[in-house]
């Protein structure tokens, strides 16, 4: 993970759980799999329209809510919770632009929100099952120089 005022560095804890998530593009799909408990909630409005919500459970993990748009059973929106030494910090990620993708209701743009700020990604073109250079996912380079270790 890097960002513009830190060097490159491991992920790890709940950066990592918040990442793993994130990158499962089949998480409405594999709930029952991935979490252990579940509650359905009353349903809330969002925008326009209502949602219904289920909050779910992962063992030592904060809980998690799901918004699924009552009309079309689209999830559109996620609020999770990272813990950290001053409580809980929340995230809320809102799903839009829903299109058709080879029969695939898929959305095409995100809206993250954090105590940091916000970010909204834009999918302007995707396929799927396209083969990716390996090289995608090497490391980055540094973007600060190596911090030498205090003289002895």
């Amino acid at each position: 993970m890097a960002s513009a005022d830190r060097p490159v560095h491991d992920m790890t804890g709940s950066d990592l759980d918040a990442a793993t998530l994130d990158a499962d593009l089949y998480l409405p799909i594999e709930m029952k799999q991935i979490f252990s408990d579940f509650n359905v909630e009353r349903p809330e409005k969002i925008g326009n329209g209502e949602a219904y919500v289920i909050s779910r459970r992962r063992e030592g993990q904060p809980p998690m809510k799901f918004y699924f748009d009552e009309k079309s059973g689209l999830l559109i929106r996620i609020v999770r919770y990272a813990e950290s030494p001053l409580g809980r910090n929340p995230t809320q990620i809102d799903h839009d632009d829903y299109r058709d993708l080879d029969g695939v209701k898929t959305p095409f743009q995100w809206t993250i929100a954090r105590l940091s700020g916000r970010l909204t990604i834009r999918i302007e073109q995707a396929q799927y099952n396209v083969p990716i250079d390996e090289t995608k996912f090497t490391r980055p380079a540094s973007t600060t120089p190596e911090q030498k270790p205090p003289s002895q």
